[in-house]
């Protein structure tokens, strides 16, 4: 009995909602929803720095920045000019660190096999390496290039490869992020790497030292 002569109290206690048409009850007072388009708002800030003359100077500051970065790229760190001639001998193996399947599964190669690249395809030019910001050194490689009985590639470790191309009107490299001064162990320019004998697995790393350089040349 207690129950239901609580039902009243309930009834008190709820909300008086007046009842609406349709399906939903409506809570109050509804407005449109006045947020823009995020789009139209990228139009009309792009369109704003348009008309002011803002967007062609920042293209024209990308265009410049990235020209500048081609013209001189970041020097490979941690290389300095040659004060002592040297050789030593790279190795290109490469060791397969897991079994290599084909489309059907089957091992093709597996773990712990070594290959040398050098016994299937040969290095028929000299990598030269110099830093083209030291002119003796720019003027060493273009000697060199011309003296060569084989076919020369200059790679820079630092200065801009694009104005040296201009001067020699031929094709200058740029060791970006020093990945093969890194990999052939080369901390001192000028350096040669060249494959001595068509039959030798290793390739031959020559630091060269040109005078004045703190060492005899």
């Amino acid at each position: 009995m207690w129950l239901w002569a609580a039902v009243p109290l309930l009834c008190l206690a709820l909300p008086v909602m007046p009842a609406q048409t349709g399906l939903g009850v409506a809570l109050g007072k509804t407005y449109p929803i006045a947020e823009r388009d995020f789009l139209d708002v990228i139009r009309e800030r792009l369109q704003a720095k348009q008309d002011s003359g803002e967007l062609a100077a920042m293209q024209k500051a990308m265009v410049a920045t990235a020209k500048q970065t081609a013209e001189n790229p970041v020097p490979v760190p941690g290389i300095t000019r040659a004060t002592k001639a040297g050789t030593h001998y790279y190795d290109p193996s490469v060791t397969a660190p897991n079994d290599i399947r084909d489309a059907d599964g089957d091992v093709v190669v597996k773990a712990g096999t070594s290959v040398n690249p050098l016994e299937y395809v040969g290095l028929s030019k000299v990598l030269l390496f110099i830093d083209a910001t030291d002119q003796q050194q720019v003027a060493y490689a273009g000697r060199y290039y011309q003296d060569s009985k084989k076919p020369v590639k200059v790679v820079l470790v630092g200065g801009s490869y694009m104005a040296l191309m201009r001067q020699w009107k031929r094709p200058v490299y740029f060791d970006q992020g020093g990945y093969l001064t890194g990999r052939l162990q080369i901390t001192q320019v000028p350096a040669l790497a060249y494959q001595d004998k068509l039959s030798d697995t290793e390739l031959r790393i020559d630091t060269v030292v040109l005078p004045d350089a703190g060492g005899k040349p």
